[in-house]
């Protein structure tokens, strides 16, 4: 049985080494107009590439080998995956471009402009605008549902969440939340909806179907963004002027840990071993790695200026 035990052991360390040899992050770093790469088995940036216009989010299409780079004087910078190089850009005259994301398909790309409270949707092999979408006020973070049937936006001067019916690509419903959500994170069942309300110091939980709101949870100062980890158990949400991330129990709407990290931490993703927790910290130019078992800080990695890291910024090699 001890063998056994031992050889289970052995190969689950084995495929949570491959799974981060594989990966790449992608950070932007606006007050540089650069996007750091990092390689996650060696934890430590190894390119930068630079992307003009001030960049702020990040959105992975794995299906496409694309990364797309939302740029806060307007456009969308397409990286190559293999290359690590800009291949393309969409131009977006008179734009900001902020929140930014792609469905599970890898075939549409969303874009929310803070200026003209749209969301454009684009083909991502064509980079083709399909459609534009009229939402709240600064629309800003995004998520699709794993299943791809709904977008929500977080409209953050509207304190409102948008779902957009992505057959129809009309909004279903408008809900109020706190006030001033950014960030949005949604369990991989689609049973659970996350706003990080920058205002109010707190999360907001929504049901789907209707966006019932059934929790607000007090956690940090100026919430920002928000990941869930280890099967949707835990959500990670940075607190810009506390310099820390909350973890909050999602079954028990209830704040479990605090964990100190860099100066202004913003963006938040989750490594595709659903164990690693990713945080991009504004004004020490860095990356904090925490582990999700114990949450513990594990690393600090040197990034660039205004490191932002707006979005779900991970692939694979």
């Amino acid at each position: 049985m001890t063998s056994i035990f031992a050889a289970l052991t052995f190969l689950a360390l084995l495929f949570n080494q491959s799974v981060q040899a594989e990966s790449y992050a992608f950070i932007t770093n606006q007050l540089e107009d650069t996007v750091s790469v990092i390689d996650t088995a060696k934890l430590q940036a190894i390119k930068t590439i630079n992307v003009n216009g001030k960049p702020v989010g990040v959105a992975v299409n794995d299906v496409q080998k694309q990364i797309f780079i939302s740029k806060g004087e307007g456009g969308v910078a397409v990286i190559d995956r293999q290359s690590l190089a800009v291949v393309d850009d969409i131009i977006l005259k008179d734009a900001a471009s902020v929140g930014i994301t792609v469905n599970h398909q890898g075939n549409r790309l969303f874009v929310a402009d803070w200026y003209e409270n749209t969301v454009d949707v684009f083909d991502t092999r064509t980079l083709g605008k399909l459609r534009t979408l009229k939402v709240g006020k600064s629309p800003s973070g995004m998520a699709v549902s794993a299943d791809d049937q709904w977008l929500y936006v977080a409209n953050r001067m509207d304190d409102t969440i948008s779902q957009i019916d992505l057959k129809t690509l009309r909004t279903r419903n408008t809900t109020k939340v706190g006030v001033h959500p950014f960030g949005i994170a949604v369990t991989a069942s689609g049973d659970k909806i996350f706003t990080a309300n920058v205002e109010s110091d707190d999360v907001t939980v929504l049901e789907p179907g209707h966006l019932k709101r059934v929790a607000n949870i007090k956690i940090g100062a100026r919430p920002y963004a928000a990941a869930l980890a280890q099967n949707d158990k835990f959500l990670f949400v940075t607190n810009q002027d506390d310099n820390t991330v909350s973890v909050i129990d999602t079954d028990a709407f209830k704040q479990i840990a605090l964990i100190e990290v860099g100066e202004n931490p913003e963006g938040i993703s989750t490594h595709p071993d659903d164990r690693h927790v990713y945080v991009s910290n504004w004004f020490d130019g860095s990356v904090t790695v925490i582990d999700s078992i114990g949450f513990k800080v594990v690393k600090t990695i040197k990034t660039g200026d205004g490191s932002r890291g707006f979005g779900k910024f991970f692939t694979q090699q």
